[in-house]
């Protein structure tokens, strides 16, 4: 059931995504930590120490409970590991800038244009625009993986936030259609993208071509993903916390 492949996206179109209406319908967020049997939390930018980062990782809670109903067709002792969930404009902007920098180190004849290009390929930009809010702004998009039950990450073929080609969610489902005889690895990799990818898509997320980790509910990608007429579900929401003070 888990092990269909991934069907391969013509491309992503941001300018489109960000076209969709939003009726946002006023969902919260909530923890998403309270489901430890199934669910661990590693924040990520937290453990690396990113202003405007927290401990806990949040979703509205439509996109939580589908997240639940995803983790229940885990096998035994097996669970998902969220990396990050909803984002405060202030990380959102923080990213940006530092990949933005990264980039620019490694290849320094870049264009301005083609450096934004190549950013926004794995953070969005920054927005905080009521029309065009960046997708973990809203709440609806979630970054993780797998662990099994020896506590350790299934091989996706990429780290987390990596930024080369391997991190495109059909990278080695494109190896597979090409005339050579996959690894054992390669293998290995291909079942565990697709029973990530499956799990999710089942349930309702998308996914965002550009990164494996990455899936989406209720928000523009989710809405443009999915071709549909109705507008998304999610906007920005930036929540009155306790932690406010960190990420301001």
């Amino acid at each position: 059931m888990f092990s269909r492949p991934i069907p391969q996206m013509a491309g992503w179109n941001w300018d489109a995504a960000r076209r969709i209406p939003i009726e946002d319908n006023g969902e919260d967020l909530v923890p998403v930590s309270l489901l430890p049997e199934k669910i661990l939390v590693r924040s990520e930018y937290f453990i690396q120490g990113l202003r405007g980062a927290m401990p806990e990782c949040f979703l509205r809670r439509g996109a939580f409970l589908k997240l639940a109903e995803a983790s229940e067709k885990l096998p035994s002792g097996y669970r998902f590991v969220i990396f990050d969930g909803w984002r405060s404009p202030y990380l959102q902007k923080n990213l940006f800038h530092i990949l933005k920098e990264e980039i620019a180190g490694a290849y320094p004849d870049l264009s301005e244009e083609d450096l934004k290009s190549r950013v926004c390929q794995y953070v969005a930009l920054p927005s905080v625009c009521s029309d065009s809010p960046s997708p973990h702004i809203t709440g609806g998009a979630v970054d993780l993986s797998i662990v099994n039950e020896q506590g350790l990450l299934l091989n996706m073929g990429s780290g987390f936030d990596d930024t080369s080609i391997l991190s495109e969610t059909c990278y080695f489902e494109k190896l597979a259609g090409k005339s050579r005889e996959l690894s054992r690895e390669e293998n290995e990799i291909i079942r565990n993208r697709r029973f990530l990818f499956n799990l999710m898509t089942d349930v309702g997320f998308t996914n965002y071509s550009d990164e494996w980790w990455h899936y989406d509910y209720g928000n523009q990608n989710w809405a443009w993903a999915i071709d549909m007429d109705s507008p998304a579900m999610y906007g920005k929401i930036y929540p009155e916390m306790r932690w406010k003070g960190d990420f301001q």
